[in-house]
C-alpha cells in the first residue's frame, strides 16, 4: 500500500479512521462530560462517513485502542511526502493510541518513521513546500527540528515552519486550515499570521465565535470540494465558489474535534 501527501487539498484517495465506540469526554472542565447523546453521535458519524464514502474515498477504521479520544484519528500520525510520521503523544490518556496505526502500517508495509519528540498530527498543516506545526501544548520545536532532520536526509523538499497560536485552542487545526494552493481559512488566534500570509494568494478570515465551534476544522476532498461541520464556513466558501457540503457534527464537537481531527489522510493523488 501506498502513502503520499503533499497538501491537504489535491484529490483525496484514502483515510484511515476509528469508529467511536469508546467514545468519552473525561475532561473534568468540559461542560459537556456526560452529555453525549450517543444515538445521534453514531449517527452523525456514520453520516459522514457514508459522505466520503459517496465522494470516492477510501475509509479504513483501525484497531480500537481503549481510549475514549481515539476517534479523533489525525493526532496519532502524519505523512509528508512518502513517509508516514507516527506521532509521540503527550495526554497520557491517548499515548497507545498509536500502536494501531503502527499495526496498520507494518500488515501494508509503509514506509514509517516513529517520533521521538512530542508532536500530534492535528497541528500539522502541509503545504506543498512548507509544513506549517502549531506550537501547541502538545508539539515542540524539538519536533519541528527532528521532521525537517528526517526529510533532509531523504531528499523530501518541505520546510518545517512552527507557527505560534493561542494555546488555549488544542492544536493548529482548529484555527487555520488551506482550501487550496492558494486560499486559507485563519482566525486571529493565531500569532504568526504574517508568516501563513505570505504563502498564499488570498486569506479568508473567520471570527472567533466561529474557530470557538471549530470552523475552520474541515476537510478538502479535491476537486474544489470540501466537508464542513460549520454552517458559517459553508456560506463562505459557497461564496468562493467551493462545493461546500454541510454535515452535522455537533455531538462529535462537543468533546473538542471536527472533521480534520476526525480523520487521518494517508494518499492523495498526485503529478
Amino acid at each position: 500500500m501506498k502513502a503520499f501527501l503533499k497538501n491537504q487539498y489535491d484529490k483525496l484517495i484514502h483515510y484511515l479512521m476509528v469508529y467511536p465506540c469508546n467514545f468519552e469526554i473525561t475532561d473534568p472542565g468540559n461542560p459537556y462530560k456526560g452529555k453525549i447523546d450517543y444515538p445521534l453521535m453514531f449517527s452523525q458519524y456514520n453520516n459522514f462517513v457514508n459522505t466520503l464514502i459517496n465522494n470516492g474515498v477510501k475509509v479504513q477504521f483501525l484497531d480500537l485502542i481503549n481510549s475514549p479520544s481515539q476517534v479523533f484519528s489525525r493526532d496519532i500520525g502524519f505523512v509528508v511526502g512518502d513517509i508516514l510520521f507516527i506521532s509521540k503523544m503527550k495526554s497520557p490518556e491517548r499515548i497507545h493510541e498509536p500502536a494501531a496505526l503502527i499495526k496498520f502500517a507494518e500488515k501494508y508495509n509503509i514506509r514509517t518513521y516513529h517520533m521521538q519528540n512530542h508532536i500530534e498530527g492535528g497541528d500539522v498543516v502541509l503545504h506543498d513546500e512548507v509544513m506549517f506545526v502549531g506550537m501547541s501544548r502538545r508539539s515542540t520545536l524539538e519536533a519541528c527540528s527532528e521532521v525537517q532532520e528526517v526529510l533532509n536526509s531523504n531528499n523530501i523538499p518541505v520546510k518545517v515552519i512552527p507557527i505560534n497560536f493561542d494555546n488555549k485552542k488544542l492544536h493548529l487545526d482548529c484555527v487555520f486550515n488551506s482550501i487550496d494552493k492558494d486560499r486559507c481559512i485563519l482566525s486571529s488566534y493565531v500569532y504568526d499570521t504574517d508568516i501563513i500570509k505570505s504563502h498564499f494568494k488570498k486569506v479568508i478570515s473567520l471570527k472567533d465565535e466561529d474557530a470557538d465551534v471549530l470552523a475552520s476544522n474541515f476537510v478538502c476532498l479535491g476537486n474544489n470540494t470540501i466537508v464542513t461541520s460549520n454552517k458559517t464556513t459553508a456560506k463562505l466558501l459557497f461564496e468562493e465558489g467551493v462545493n461546500a457540503i454541510y454535515s452535522d457534527y455537533s455531538e462529535v464537537i462537543k468533546a473538542g474535534g471536527s472533521f480534520t481531527c476526525s480523520t487521518l489522510p494517508i494518499l492523495r493523488e498526485h503529478n
